[in-house]
């Protein structure tokens, strides 16, 4: 994706002019006005190389880069040749013509050890250039998702201001407007909340909607077979690998367990998978091609529980070579507290797996787990959640389900800020009189004012002057 600036003298000329130039999919980033100009920051895509066509590139930049060295090392050589014939020293010559073999093997040495490091440059600008195109297209479709939100939002906005809330549960709806809560998982969770007495009513009925709504069959994590944990880049996945470990070494001892790391080529992976073994006391293996998982499986095949750490990038990929080799081994989506929609939607859905279980990690660092709610109440309605991590520390070992401590800290969020607009209410509810404000003083004009009899009155009141007063 590349960044282009278009200037124009108003807004229509410039989308105008950003369309005959890109075409009509760009994407506007931002419309400021500069000097008195319309400015438009477009962002449009770039074609994309092929790794077979960054190979040739390659190849050829470094062809062209070794003729000027070798035209250099022959050069000397050539004067060299050229000395004896015009010398006519037949010792010259005969030492010329063996130093010249000598010279061709050199440079064939020193171009043998080239070989391995250009391929492993080319290799790591692959899987760089794969993970760009990831993070491109995960942005575009966060973008998209965004716009309709705002324009399922604009739809609902009338509707919104139509509805009447009591005083009390108005503090919770605006609570729930800032918190983030998607617009079709808000109108759900709404529903019912004007018949509650009090705002604890209120959060006590949306845990029980979201308790009925994520109702689902509960499975344990296995601790029998070979499992394989996917997931995007930073989702915990290594983690929640070394928590299933330790939870069934801790039970059946740690040399029933294994622990392969397949085809992860980050710079750190490798180290991070063999430090949490280490202090599980579960042996790790590592495998950067399926041939070699084959042979690892083959060997592994006594242990009671193998599990299969995979990357972010390509993982339907890694998935697929991963099922063709073991088509028994059961897949598990690994996702945050706090994934997006979209993240859960290609992994969930657009990835065409057949997932056995999804397991729910870094539940302590959630702040709006609204996202995956309204997933797994819309779309992931046959999911199973079979675990859930809620730590850094691997003796914590895995939650047997983590929708409740899910739905926990949903209702957490609601709180703080429900709580502060109750502490203003009451605050505002020892002011005088005189200071209250216009919209309480219209509401309680079209209230009776009864007295303890039981009788009502209108509310009037007559003005008598002073003068009838003291004459």
């Amino acid at each position: 994706m590349e960044l282009k600036r278009i200037l124009a003298r108003d807004t229509r000329s410039a989308t105008e002019k950003a369309m005959a130039l890109y075409g009509p999919d760009v994407l506007i980033i931002s419309n400021n006005r500069v000097e008195g100009q319309t400015e438009l920051i477009v962002a449009m895509d770039v074609a994309e190389t092929a790794p077979e066509e960054m190979f040739d590139m390659t190849s050829e930049a470094q062809s062209q880069a070794s003729s000027p060295v070798t035209v250099a090392a022959t050069g000397p050589r050539a004067r060299i040749s050229s000395t004896p014939s015009s010398v006519n020293n037949p010792f010259s010559d005969h030492l010329h013509q063996l130093l010249q073999p000598g010279s061709k093997m050199a440079q064939a040495e020193e171009a043998e050890p080239a070989a391995p490091i250009s391929t492993e440059q080319l290799l790591t600008q692959g899987r760089d250039q794969v993970r760009s195109q990831e993070i491109v297209s995960l942005v575009r479709e966060e973008l998209a998702a965004l716009r309709q939100e705002f324009r399922l939002s604009q739809q609902t906005a009338s509707w919104q201001m139509n509805q009447y809330w009591p005083a009390h549960i108005q503090p919770l709806i605006q609570t729930m407007t800032e918190a983030g809560v998607p617009t079709a998982l808000r109108a759900l969770l709404q529903e019912g909340l004007r018949e509650q007495p009090t705002l604890d009513r209120a959060l006590d009925s949306i845990r029980a909607q979201l308790a009925h709504n994520l109702e689902r069959p509960q499975e344990g994590f296995p601790n029998r077979g070979v499992h394989v944990m996917a997931g995007l880049s930073g989702s915990g996945k290594t983690l929640m690998v070394a928590k299933a470990a330790q939870q069934v070494a801790m039970h059946y001892g740690a040399e029933y367990v294994a622990v392969v790391s397949y085809h992860d080529m980050r710079a750190g992976a490798w180290s991070q998978t063999q430090m949490l073994c280490a202090q599980l006391g579960v042996d790790c293996f590592r495998a950067s091609n399926p041939e070699t998982l084959q042979l690892l499986l083959n060997e592994l095949s006594s242990r009671r529980l193998v599990l299969i750490d995979t990357p972010g990038v390509q993982m339907t990929d890694r998935l697929a070579e991963i099922v063709q080799i073991c088509p028994q081994a059961g897949l598990h989506a690994v996702v945050p507290a706090d994934s997006s929609g979209v993240s859960l939607s290609r992994i969930m859905s657009k990835s065409k797996v057949q997932w056995q279980s999804l397991m729910i990690s870094k539940l302590d660092e959630s702040n709006s787990p609204w996202p995956l709610i309204q997933f797994l109440i819309a779309d992931g309605a046959q999911c199973v959640v079979s675990a859930g991590g809620s730590s850094d520390r691997i003796s914590d070992g895995l939650k047997s389900s983590g929708l409740q401590k899910l739905i926990n800290i949903a209702i957490d969020n609601l709180h703080p800020i429900s709580e502060a607009f109750e502490g203003s209410e009451l605050e505002q509810g020892v002011k005088p009189a005189t200071l209250d404000t216009q919209v309480n003083e219209v509401e309680a004009a079209n209230e009776p004012i009864t007295h303890d009899m039981g009788l009502s009155r209108p509310n009037w009141s007559l003005e008598i002057p002073q003068s009838e007063l003291h004459g």
